[in-house]
């Protein structure tokens, strides 16, 4: 691609993204359980279990995986008895956490690739790009003031460790890091890497993607837990016998942040949604969960009646969320025009 080329991409771009540039962020990164979790040796569940954090508490994090799928936590709790004190140094321990099970604070495409190695971790490269000498290469924000000069002075490849946008919306960036720093390309300049794709989306940094993201999240973890107790009261309404094994626990979604929700009210219906079909959904466990304890376990058609009104209505209200995705994901100013993700029905 010749110069005048690059130029005009850059120019369209930054004219996008121009009111969204990622800026530098403070190194603190501090991650929050939305569950009870497991603290990990290494970044997998293959990996000894050292301790199980409660659900609610903040820990800083330290260094994640390429993917960002498993976050490192200093952890300074008590670890479970019998587990190695290998990944222990001066009273914090360097575990492991799933991200699935957390929400955080800060720029995790910040944080160091496999963090701090109290023990030897094996990992597969992840993605690479080949940048040169006259690659257009941005530090801290990405605008035309903050290119820097390239960091090599021959071709070289580089792993990559984050994006911004996908290839759906035409040109996006990618980060890499070599020499200890982060910086930012434009995928006009490298071409798209096999696999990015996997790499952490820098957008949750913006509130509209942030909130676009969660909603299909929890869409998806409502409808799974609706799905395993609305059988059971069909199955009962049906005259069939269900189980009393293995009922869920009481859903707990990732809330809208209230400051993303003044920024981009057109989410707070949405929100609503989701409170309506969290307290329906939790009300027919209640429910199911107490007929479960009466020793003759025998229910009434109104017992029944009443759980399924809940259902039903947590139901309706999933569908409709289920509705607004994919209008929500084509908005989205750094994601582009196309769906990135639907819940699972």
């Amino acid at each position: 691609m010749n110069t005048l080329t690059k130029m005009l991409a850059l120019s369209l771009l930054c004219l996008l993204l121009a009111p969204l540039a990622v800026r530098a962020q403070s190194a603190d990164v501090y991650v929050t359980t939305q569950d009870n979790s497991a603290l990990r040796a290494g970044p997998g569940t293959i990996w000894e279990r050292l301790a199980v954090l409660d659900y609610g508490t903040t820990y800083q994090a330290i260094g994640r995986t390429i993917d960002a799928d498993w976050i490192q936590i200093a952890y300074k709790g008590n670890l479970e008895s019998g587990a190695r004190t290998d990944f222990t140094v001066e009273d914090t321990t360097y575990g492991w956490v799933a991200s699935r099970l957390l929400i955080w604070t800060g720029n995790i495409l910040e944080l160091p690739i496999d963090g701090v190695v109290t023990i030897p971790i094996a990992r597969a490269a992840g993605p690479t790009i080949i940048i040169g000498p006259d690659t257009y290469v941005y530090e801290g924000v990405i605008d035309p003031s903050t290119r820097v000069p390239s960091p090599v002075s021959s071709f070289a490849t580089v792993e990559v460790t984050g994006r911004l946008g996908a290839q759906e919306a035409g040109y996006f960036w990618l980060q890499f890091k070599i020499a200890g720093k982060f910086y930012w390309t434009g995928s006009w300049e490298v071409g798209v890497p096999r696999g990015y794709i996997q790499l952490p989306d820098a957008s949750y940094l913006f509130p509209y993607s942030r909130l676009s993201a969660l909603l299909p999240r929890n869409v998806r973890q409502a409808n799974n837990t609706l799905s395993d107790i609305g059988g059971r009261w069909r199955a009962l309404d049906a005259g069939r016998p269900t189980t009393c094994n293995d009922i869920p626990d009481d859903l707990v979604l990732i809330g809208f942040n209230t400051s993303d929700l003044n920024i981009e009210p057109e989410f707070a219906p949405s929100a609503i949604g989701l409170i309506e079909a969290q307290t329906n959904i939790n009300a027919a466990l209640a429910q199911f969960r107490s007929a479960c304890q009466d020793s003759n376990r025998q229910l009434s058609a109104d017992v029944i009646s009443t759980a399924l009104i809940s259902v039903e209505s947590a139901q309706r209200n999933l569908t409709l969320l289920s509705n607004l995705i994919v209008p929500y994901q084509r908005r989205d100013p750094i994601l582009g025009n196309e769906p990135t993700e639907t819940p699972a029905s």
